[in-house]
Parts: structure tokens; C-alpha cells; sequence
């Protein structure tokens, strides 16, 4: 595919106008004029120019010639007309013949040569604008310069246009020389992308459509093309769930249409469609798995996050990205299309001046900044704090205090809850164990005794003072830094457009040993085979290097597997010291025994080893290429083909360094995944201007299909090695030789479509779009895989339709949506008939485990879609506004309804439950002030999306989505009547009177009454209900531009606002004594309290709500316990207890500065002295600034949830946040 496209575009583009001249074959019999002309054209690359006078009464003419010459076929052509010809370079002029000059008013001009330039209404060049000659295929763009030159008739038309402004018609009446000044669109007779890649204007769209140019999504060099759209589009969110750069994102549009599964855009670059899932080991497909482990995701260690495409495609390629909303804008994506569709379109070149050579480069630092708050008082403890208002240290063999040991001491002498202060010296009964009321909290606690410099001993046997540390989270971070270098050759003329690029990318990650460098190469071409005839072709090859993608998640450092959100926010107490770092590693290279002294739990005193010991590899080789064909068979009909390919190789390889020096205890893996997915689609294309008066037509008929296919073989080598340091599969020397088996894993779909689309137009202000498709599905049974979906959809520009004079001063344009369409999706492979596995029962050399899921008869899921919006233009354009409102019905879903085990199989797979997406979307752009040297343009999108679930199966009310940590932490589920995303939990329970139920703790139990209270905690309700709502109320965003002579200024803002979370970092700090809130009552602002031992500080607290009474009523609580069962005993992240979980529910509302760039332009006149330069261009940037305001307590992030999955309302190992800034250099030469 590759080499044919080189050659392909190598043949085309030097192709000459010699070689069309010769091997002309034509048979025609009593044919007209006009179609032999079409017939010489497509074979000779010529064009025609005449008069219709002179052909208008012509006799139909015979004409057989077989590898004929141009002059010997048109001296045939003509032998017994009035006509002759003159050959104007690529032009046929014809004329009368000399006998016949006394008529010759008729004879057609010959074309002259003229030079123009086009500018904006501001005077400035316009590059790459669209210059052609009305009725002919002759054109051309302007270069850097917005400079042109053409060959044009004496008295032909021009028609310039340009995105974003209106299209002009200009006389050329003799001259040579011209100077066009173009006034910005009214926003109708823009242009935009469509499904299928078909351009057409804003004013025919019944359905909503918004497109973003390169230029602006890459203003400030985003990490990838997903966040460069962040705040740029009413109604579509982009999330980055972990913030790492280069980390996968999801995108949707509308909100979700699916119960489970892929939710997200579908993403087409250049007509490919591209699969945007998380890059995963073992070809795990994410949606896939979501989709059919009935709910049971746990998002509490997400795998390591690699990425997706849309991370390693180049910003810089970018022309333009329109993003379709809903099925009437997708319909003829079909199935793939149905959570709506980003388009993508990449540079194809065009003519510039000098040497058409650009060059970008970019450097970013990406700081981490931005760090939750933690109080620095109080160090490493779990329940010291309850023993005494002088809380003691531990002592060593030595006598000498030394910090806690956490994974021991607390299940010492101190690990019970102590009885309460009775008389002096005497006390109650002690309570049980204290992880029988908090759980096991993580190594982080910080319970201790306050912080004034005492001298401990360390763990590893070193003295070190006692003091808080202001960021126990810092040592674990850096400054990272993204550079981007980016070279392109462009060119065009007469046989087209060329464009050339390469681009590097490189980042140092913000985590330790962690890095990634892209490699793409790109060629677009637009080719002009001939005037009838023309080809796009694009290929991009990348490769995409990650050395350790930073583990965020992961739990256990003795496994090798911890992850630095997991390690910073979960383990480290007030007084942490990052020690380990220098203890790792021994002068020989293996790992220093001392670590094994370590107190740490969770084995995170090897996360330092891990870090930079454990190499992971991921090598990614893609290939992504098209070819598009559009040929005019006659006037009225087009046949238009594309080819698309996506092919890509992910390699894991895994090397686990020996902990040994003799190089033997290490482990190593490798992991080969190939996936390759192509599109064909084929259409005709029958036009017809005036086919009635003042109306036109057009319909496409056409085909496609759509086939992927991955395989994945994995095998892994746990050790220990035969050989010293040689990572390699064979070289085993354990115990368990099938520990080496490979596994393999396959994922095929395909798809098969036909189509058509009827348009119809009158007086070019009535449009009236109709499709229908039709797919065949390979994912479902054969009485099912054939299913239909129409759509239609109608645009009224109404001020064009109606005489409006009266108004015009304030309403410049308007025009009325309405739209309807159906979609249908069918269900993912392999769920359509009984699959076994191979049983590991204990006992079974062979056998299969029954089937864990049974399917129905299924049918596709279903969308019906109606929308109705009004674009609308003010004051001469100053102000535009588009609104729309929609109402998406989504039913037929394919859920996994549990069945009784006895049955032999775990679930039943139906068609059942509905969705609705309800909401409105508006964007208004106005430009604020506008002189010679100044102008501030401002542009506010925002939207609103009310996702209900409608139904589920009858009998059922939920189905849970996904949790984190199961039963033991939150759980996220679909209520029926409620917004999709509720996040359950345990809730307070409430008395009938409303208040808070505090449960008070005795020697003996709960609520026994006997004996003095030791502690107390809020009663929780007896099973997990609905504690919030993750939907957002609105999202939006508000981008400004200022421009000062060659100053400009360019701000975006985004916001959300509303939507819930649950807070695994706030619950954990809280539990663990971090936040900052919790010094408050140690810190002396607390009620009188008695410490079992009689000492006495202010530090009690009484939890607000009622207890129960020996009559089975409630009292107020007015019982003062020890702070600790305030946080502790109420707060914490996992947790095999009953605890309150609605204490970490917050409303997640954020503004944030997202980018911010300030550009100097070079004046040309300046830089253009040098002769090597052409233009010049210095930027400042900045990304993911500030947060204007966040309702998130201590500097939690919002934005750090935990899936790029539908588990959308849990927050937990926040990385900090991270700020980007840096410079940016374009150079044209």
C-alpha cells in the first residue's frame, strides 16, 4: 500500500502535458460536440474554451480514431466544420475558420496571464485561498503572500473563496492585475466537512455541525488533538482521566447512548476510520471488556495507561476537524457513527512562495504544580493519638524512640481501642481492635504525636529529627518537558498539491524513568489526473516509542507493582523523608536486603527499585493511509471512490531487572499485537442543477464496507533465569515450565453497507436532505444482521426567502434546522453464541468450563434522534448565534441480565432498557471591536445534556456500571427515571425526625449501653443506596483573541459545572489524619477532653445527630469523644466496615485557564529582506494555567478521575495538577 501510494503520487505529479497529447482512442457514432470535447478532455488533460454560440447549432458528428495524436484527432474532429482550433498551453481554444470571419463576433478570446492578491477586510494576506475559473476546472490557491497568477479569458469570472469569508465572483475585464478584498462569511457559506468526507456549505445543513481549523486546536501545541478540542465545541467533553500527558482520553458528544460499552466519538482521519481505544497489553479491547464482565470493572487499579491514537497524531498536519453531533449528522457512518463522529482533514499543500518549506518547533515545561494540601503537625501514627494528650514514641532494643512501624505496631499493644478514663490510674475495659471499626488504613496515617524536631530512629537504623515536610508528595516528581520540531515541504500548480512533513516529538515525563519520542511521517496530495478527474492521497507512517508509562494505580511494591498516585496519596505520612530512593540500589547493581526492613505495609519501599529497575518498552509502528478518486463521468454524474487503511503493531517488551548480583532472579516478557483496519466506499454521484425551475438535485448511491481484524500472542518468563541478565523467553530455570505457555487473544468485526442520499434545493435557500442506509453486521446472528435507518433533515435560510430589508441593520441572516434521523448499533463480537474456556479445575487434565454468558435472539440497539436549532447572524455579522436543541432516544440495548448458577451460565445477554439524551447547545461568537490595528474577537460555547435512563429489563431498577474496590468502597450503577452515572455507596442513616444517627461505642460492642462511651461514629444505612449523580449541568468554554498591529492574544477558558464525585484522595487524607482539617481540634480549638490516662487537652469533639434510647427513641448526642473517631472513625478509602461515604461526595464545578499564547508576527517586509525567510513568528505559551475556581477542598483535582471508561464519578491517586509553559518558533522559507 505504502510503495503504491509513492508511486502513485512520484507518476502524478511530474506527469506532462506532452504525455496526454498522444494515444487519444475514440469511438463515437452521431454523437454531439460537447461530448466529444468530454471524452478528448479526460484522455489529453486538456481543456476546452469556446463560445456556446459556436457549437449551439454544430451537426452531430462520427469520429473514430485508435492512438491518434491530439492535433490528428481534433483535425478530424473539425474537418467538415466552420471550427478550427489554437492550443494555448494545457488550453483548446477554438475559433471560426478564416472563410467565416465575416460572423466571427463569435470566436471565443484567447486566455491571458494575470496576477492577483487576496486579502482579508483588514488588508492582511490570505494563504491558501481558493482562486478558480467560473465554469472550468482551471485554478489555483494563493501562497503565503496571498499572492495568485492564472491563465483566464479577457472577460472570464473568477470566483474566490476561503474559509470563513464569502465566497466572491470577480470580472477579470481585461485586467492584469488584481487586488480581491474578501468580507468574513455570514457563517452559511462556510464550508464544512460532512459524513463521508463531503464538503459542503454551512446554509444546506439541517443538522448541527461545528468545525475548528488546525491552526486554531493547535494554538498552543495541546499534547494531542483530543485536549486541543477541550472547550472549543458546545457539547462535546473531553476528559483526561489521570492527567499524564500522553494518556488516553475520552471523548463523547451528547452524553452516553449506550448502557455499557463504547460510549465514545468515533474518530475518521482522511475517510479512515480509526480505532481510538486505550492502548492495552494482551489486545484487550476496553469497551469490549466493559462491555461483558456484567458490570464487575473495578476502576481501583486501571491498567497502565499507554495512550491512544489520537496522542501520536501530529497537531501540526491538521488542516481542519468538524465534529458531527448525533445520528442526522452521522447517519451515514451507520452504526459507527452513533455516538456521534469527529472528522479529521489533513494538509494537502498548496502553492506558496520562496521555498514553500516550514519549520515549527516548540518547547514545553510541564510543571507540576499544583499539590494536594496536607497538615504538617502531626506525624506517623494510627493509634497513638487515643492514649494520651502526651502521645509516646515506640522504642527500639536501644531504648531510643523510632518511627512507627506500620505494618506491625498498630496490631501490637496499642492496636485495641483503650478503655476510658475512669478515676486516676484506672480505666474501663478496652475495646476490640481498631481495624473492627476503620478498616486497614493505609501507611500514610498520621495519628502521631505532634512534630517538634525530637530525634527518631528510621527504619533503617538512622537518626533523623522529627519534623513535618510541607510536600510529602514532591520527591516523587520533576519537571517534565515536551518538545516538538516540525518540517514540511508544500507545493502546487496546475497538476496539484504536494505536502511533505516530519515531526519529532519527545517527553520527559513528570514521573522518574519515564519518557516517549513519535516519529510521523506525512504526504497529502491532491492530484488533478485531469480536469475531470482528480485523486487525494494521504499517508502517514509513526512510530511511537514509551519507556515506562507512568503506573499510577497499582497497590503492591513487593510485586513490582505500585503506582505513584497509589504510593503518594494512600502511604506517605506527615513526616515521610524520601530515603528510599538511596537505599534501592547497592554499588553491584542488585537490590540493597535493607529494603526488607522496611515497616512499610504496602511494600512501598520498593517502589524506587521498581521505578527504575522495571522497563517496560511499548514500540508502536502504525501506518495510516488514503486514497480518494473523484471523477466526473459526464456533467451530471460522479463517481467517487475511497481506501482506507489503519494498520498498526504494538510490542511490549518487559524487563525486570535481577534483584540478584548474580543477575538470575529477574523476569521478562514480550507481547506482540497486530491489528489492521480498512474501509472501502464506492458512490455515484447524479446532479442536476435547474432540474425543475429554481430547483436542483443531487443523489449518491453508494457502498462500503468496513473489516478489523486483531491478534495478540503474549508470553511471559516469571524467572529465575538459566543465564545471568539475558532476558529472554527461553532462558528459564524454575520449577513451572507451563508458567512460559503463550496466551492469545482475537478480535474480528465487519461490516457491509449500502447507502443513498437524496438532495434537494430550492432557490438556495430551501434544503431538504434524505438517506437511508442499510448494514450488515458479522457480530450478529443472520436473521438479524441485515438492519435499516433513515434520516432527513431540512435548512430554511429564511432571510434569503423573505424580503427583510426592514431588518437587515440588526438580523444579517438567519436560518432555521430541523432534523430526524434513526441509527442503529449492532453488539460486539463473540456474544452471539456459547463460549467456552479450558477448566482449571483442580483434577481436569481437559475439559471446558460451561459458557458464563447465554445469548438471545439479538437485535441491533436503536437511536431515533430529533433536533431543531437556528443559526442567526446580528448587526452586519458582528454577532453570530447558534442554538440548538435535541432529544436522543436510544433503546433495543443489549444488557447482561444474572440468572440463577444452577442454570450452568452467570447471565442472560437481551435486547431491553432505553436511553434518553435531552439537551441544548449554544455557541456565539461576536467580534467586540474591530479598526485598522485592533480587534478582540470573543467566542462562548456551552451546553446542557440531561442523560436519563428510561427503562432497564422489567423487574430490574439498576445495573451497575463499574466500582472501586466492590462492596468494600463506592460502586457507580444506571437508575432507572435517573441521570445516567449514580454513585452509590453507604449514606448516613437518619432518624424519623432527619437527623444523623451517631452510633456510640463500648467495651462490649454497639449501642450495649454498658460502661463509659469510648468513641463514636455515624450509623451508615444497612445496604449501598444512591449518594450522587455524576452528570454534569453544563460544560462550555470561552476563547477570546486580541490582535494589536502584529501583537495578538489569544485566552481559552473551559468550565463544568455540577456533577458529583466521590473522592477516594479526600477520603483517605480525612481518614488518615493528612488533611488539613483534621489538626484543628489537636491543635487545641476542640472541646474539653480526658485521655485514658487522666491526661487533659481541648481536643474532644461531639458528632453532631441523635442516639438511641432504651425505649427505642433517640436523644441528642452530646457524648465528647477523642477527634480520631471523628476522621478516622468516619472517613476512609477502601474499607471492609460499614462507613459513611457521602461525607467525600462533592459537586465537581471547575473554570480553568486552559490556554493562553502571545504571538508576535514579524513584519514580511522586514523578514522577507533577508531572502531566506518568507515569514516569522514568535509565540509564549501556556496550557492548564490556573484554576479560576474549583469546588474540590485541599487542591484535590478535579479532573483526576479514575476511567476513560463510563465509570465517570470516583476520584482517587490524583496526580497533582499540571501546568505546561514554553516558546514556540514558525518559520517560513
Amino acid at each position: 500500500m505504502k510503495l503504491t501510494t509513492i508511486i502513485l503520487l512520484t507518476v502524478c505529479l511530474h506527469i506532462s502535458a506532452a504525455s496526454f497529447s498522444q494515444n487519444i482512442t475514440i469511438s463515437e457514432k452521431n454523437a454531439s460536440l460537447e461530448s466529444v470535447f468530454n471524452k478528448i478532455e479526460k484522455q489529453s488533460g486538456y481543456t476546452f474554451w469556446y463560445k456556446i454560440e459556436l457549437i449551439k447549432y454544430s451537426p452531430k458528428i462520427s469520429l473514430n480514431v485508435k492512438n491518434a495524436t491530439l492535433d490528428q484527432t481534433l483535425n478530424l474532429c473539425f474537418k467538415n466544420l466552420p471550427l478550427t482550433y489554437v492550443i494555448v498551453q494545457n488550453t483548446i481554444v477554438l475559433k471560426l475558420k478564416p472563410e467565416n470571419d465575416a460572423v466571427n463576433t463569435s470566436e471565443a478570446p484567447l486566455p491571458i496571464k494575470i496576477t492577483g492578491k487576496v486579502v482579508d477586510e483588514k488588508g492582511e494576506a490570505l494563504t491558501g485561498a481558493s482562486v478558480k475559473v467560473k465554469g472550468t476546472n482551471a485554478g489555483t490557491t494563493t501562497d503565503i503572500n496571498g499572492v495568485f497568477s492564472i491563465e483566464v479569458p479577457e472577460n472570464g469570472i473568477l470566483i474566490v473563496s476561503f474559509i470563513g469569508y464569502k465566497t466572491q465572483e470577480v470580472p477579470v475585464n481585461g485586467s492584469k492585475s488584481l487586488t480581491i478584498r474578501l468580507a468574513p462569511s455570514d457563517g452559511l457559506n462556510e464550508v464544512v466537512v460532512t459524513a463521508l468526507g463531503i464538503k459542503r456549505e454551512a446554509r444546506s445543513l439541517g443538522y448541527s455541525a461545528q468545525a475548528v481549523s488546525g491552526a486554531d486546536m493547535n494554538k498552543v501545541n495541546p499534547p494531542d488533538i483530543a485536549t486541543g478540542l477541550m472547550g472549543k465545541i458546545s457539547g462535546l467533553n473531553v476528559t483526561q482521566p489521570n492527567g499524564v500527558e500522553g494518556a488516553s482520553t475520552r471523548i463523547v458528544i451528547r452524553g452516553n447512548n449506550n448502557l455499557l460499552g463504547n460510549n465514545q466519538a468515533l474518530i475518521v482521519i482522511d475517510n479512515v476510520i480509526i480505532n481510538n481505544e486505550p492502548v492495552q497489553p494482551k489486545g484487550v479491547v476496553q469497551s469490549f471488556a466493559d462491555a461483558t464482565n456484567g458490570g464487575n470493572t473495578d476502576v481501583s487499579q486501571p491498567p497502565i495507561d499507554n495512550g491512544s491514537f489520537l496522542n501520536s497524531l501530529n497537531p501540526d498536519d491538521i488542516e481542519s476537524i468538524d465534529v458531527l453531533k448525533g445520528p442526522t449528522a452521522a447517519a451515514l457512518y451507520g452504526a459507527r457513527g452513533a455516538n456521534g463522529v469527529i472528522l479529521i482533514v489533513t494538509k494537502k499543500g498548496g502553492k506558496k512562495s520562496g521555498f514553500g518549506v516550514d519549520y515549527n518547533y516548540t518547547y514545553r515545561v510541564n510543571d507540576p504544580y499544583r499539590f494536594i494540601k496536607t497538615q504538617n503537625e502531626y506525624g506517623n501514627g494510627m493509634t497513638e493519638d487515643l492514649y494520651s494528650a502526651n502521645a509516646q514514641f515506640y522504642k527500639d532494643a536501644n531504648g531510643n524512640n523510632r518511627e512507627e512501624q506500620i505494618g506491625g505496631d498498630p496490631y501490637g499493644s496499642l492496636g485495641n481501642i483503650p478503655g476510658a478514663y475512669v478515676s486516676p490510674g484506672v480505666t474501663s475495659a478496652a475495646g476490640g481492635p481498631f481495624y473492627n471499626y476503620i478498616g486497614f488504613p493505609g501507611d500514610g496515617a498520621s495519628w502521631g504525636p505532634k512534630m517538634s524536631g525530637q530525634p527518631l530512629v528510621w527504619w533503617d537504623g538512622q537518626t533523623r529529627p522529627y519534623t513535618g515536610n510541607s510536600n510529602i508528595f514532591q520527591s516523587f516528581y520533576r519537571k517534565g518537558n515536551t518538545q516538538t520540531q516540525n518540517i514540511s515541504v508544500s507545493g502546487g500548480g496546475e497538476l496539484g498539491t504536494l505536502r511533505v512533513s516530519y515531526t519529532r516529538m519527545t517527553n520527559d515525563a513528570i514521573t522518574y524513568n519515564s519518557n516517549n519520542a513519535t516519529n510521523t511521517f506525512n504526504v497529502g496530495a491532491s492530484i488533478n489526473v485531469s480536469p475531470k478527474v482528480k485523486i487525494d492521497a494521504t499517508a502517514s507512517y509513526i512510530n511511537l516509542k514509551k519507556f515506562n508509562p507512568p503506573n499510577i494505580y497499582g497497590e503492591s511494591g513487593s510485586s513490582g507493582n505500585i503506582g505513584v498516585g497509589y504510593m503518594t496519596v494512600y502511604n506517605l505520612p506527615a513526616d515521610y523523608k524520601p530515603i528510599e530512593r538511596g537505599l534501592s540500589t547497592l554499588p553491584d547493581g542488585s537490590q540493597n536486603p535493607i529494603l526488607k526492613q522496611s515497616p512499610a505495609e504496602y511494600g512501598q519501599q520498593y517502589y524506587w527499585w521498581n521505578t527504575f529497575n522495571d522497563n517496560t518498552t511499548l514500540t508502536q509502528n502504525q501506518f495510516v493511509g488514503s486514497l480518494s478518486l473523484n471523477a466526473e463521468i459526464t456533467p451530471w454524474l460522479k463517481a467517487i471512490g475511497n481506501v482506507g487503511l489503519d494498520y498498526y503493531t504494538n510490542e511490549y517488551i518487559t524487563e525486570n531487572y535481577p534483584t540478584d548480583a548474580a543477575g538470575l532472579q529477574g523476569s521478562y516478557g514480550y507481547d506482540l499485537a497486530r491489528t489492521s483496519t480498512n474501509n472501502l466506499d464506492g458512490r455515484f454521484v447524479f446532479h442536476k442543477d435547474k432540474l425543475l425551475k429554481d430547483f436542483n438535485a443531487s443523489l449518491s448511491v453508494g457502498a462500503r464496507h468496513y473489516y478489523t481484524n486483531m491478534y495478540d500472542i503474549a508470553s511471559n518468563n516469571p524467572g529465575p533465569f538459566n543465564y545471568p541478565f539475558l532476558f529472554n523467553l527461553s532462558n528459564y530455570n524454575g520449577s513451572s515450565p507451563t508458567s512460559l505457555n503463550p496466551t492469545e487473544n482475537r478480535y474480528v468485526q465487519e461490516i457491509n453497507s449500502v447507502y443513498s442520499l437524496l438532495n434537494l434545493s430550492y432557490k438556495n435557500y430551501l434544503f431538504l436532505d434524505l438517506s437511508g442506509t442499510n448494514d450488515w453486521s458479522s457480530t450478529l446472528r443472520p436473521t438479524n444482521w441485515s438492519y435499516f435507518y433513515p434520516s432527513a433533515s431540512l435548512s430554511f435560510v429564511f432571510t434569503d426567502a423573505f424580503d427583510m430589508k426592514s431588518v437587515k441593520d440588526w438580523l444579517s441572516y438567519g436560518k432555521l434546522r430541523l432534523g430526524e434521523a434513526e441509527s442503529a448499533n449492532a453488539y460486539l463480537p463473540y456474544q452471539n453464541g456459547l463460549t467456552y474456556s479450558p477448566t482449571t479445575t483442580t483434577g481436569f487434565k481437559t475439559g471446558l468450563n460451561l459458557p458464563g454468558l447465554y445469548p438471545t435472539d439479538l437485535q441491533p440497539q436503536r437511536s431515533r434522534s430529533f433536533e431543531i436549532g437556528t443559526d442567526l447572524g446580528f448587526f452586519n455579522d458582528r454577532l453570530d448565534v447558534n442554538f440548538t436543541y435535541y432529544n436522543t432516544y436510544s433503546d433495543h440495548q443489549e444488557i447482561q441480565v444474572p440468572t440463577e448458577t444452577a442454570s450452568g451460565v452467570n447471565y442472560v445477554l437481551i435486547n431491553s432498557g432505553a436511553l434518553r439524551n435531552r439537551g441544548i447547545e449554544l455557541t456565539i461568537k461576536g467580534k467586540i471591536l474591530q479598526t485598522k490595528d485592533f480587534s478582540w474577537d470573543m467566542t462562548i460555547n456551552a451546553a446542557h445534556n440531561q442523560n436519563t435512563v428510561v427503562a432497564l429489563e422489567p423487574g430490574i431498577n439498576s445495573l451497575q456500571l463499574g466500582s472501586w474496590f466492590g462492596s468494600n468502597g463506592v460502586l457507580m450503577k444506571v437508575d432507572v427515571g435517573s441521570d445516567y452515572g449514580s454513585i452509590y455507596g453507604r449514606d448516613y442513616k437518619y432518624a424519623p425526625n432527619g437527623q444523623k444517627i451517631v452510633n456510640l461505642i463500648y467495651a462490649d460492642g454497639t449501642n450495649t449501653g454498658n460502661g463509659p462511651v469510648l468513641g463514636s461514629q455515624y450509623a451508615t444505612t444497612d445496604d449501598m443506596v444512591k449518594i450522587g449523580d455524576a452528570t454534569p449541568k453544563i460544560t462550555g468554554g470561552i476563547s477570546q483573541s486580541f490582535r494589536y498591529k502584529n501583537f495578538s492574544v489569544y485566552i481559552l477558558t473551559d468550565f463544568k459545572i455540577g456533577g458529583q464525585i466521590w473522592s477516594g484522595d479526600y477520603a483517605t487524607i480525612m481518614g488518615q489524619g493528612l488533611a488539613p482539617e483534621t489538626a484543628y481540634e489537636r491543635d487545641g480549638h476542640g472541646l474539653p477532653y480526658t485521655y485514658p490516662d487522666g491526661t487533659k487537652a481541648n481536643v474532644g469533639v461531639i458528632l453532631p445527630g441523635v442516639v438511641s434510647t432504651a425505649g427505642g427513641g433517640y436523644t441528642a448526642n452530646t457524648n465528647v469523644v477523642n477527634p480520631w473517631w471523628k476522621y478516622a472513625g468516619n472517613y476512609q478509602s477502601w474499607d471492609n466496615d460499614p462507613i459513611v461515604r457521602t461525607n467525600s461526595i462533592f459537586n465537581d464545578s471547575w473554570g480553568k485557564l486552559r490556554e493562553l499564547s502571545i504571538t508576535y508576527n514579524l513584519p514580511k517586509e522586514f523578514i522577507q529582506k533577508s531572502r531566506v525567510f518568507q515569514s516569522m513568528s514568535l509565540s509564549l505559551i501556556g496550557r492548564d494555567l490556573f484554576y479560576l475556581f474549583t469546588t474540590l477542598p485541599d487542591r484535590i483535582n478535579p479532573e483526576s478521575l479514575v476511567s476513560s471508561g463510563n465509570v465517570q464519578g470516583i476520584q482517587f491517586g490524583g496526580l497533582p495538577g499540571v501546568r505546561s509553559y514554553g516558546i514556540s518558533v514558525k518559520a517560513g522559507f
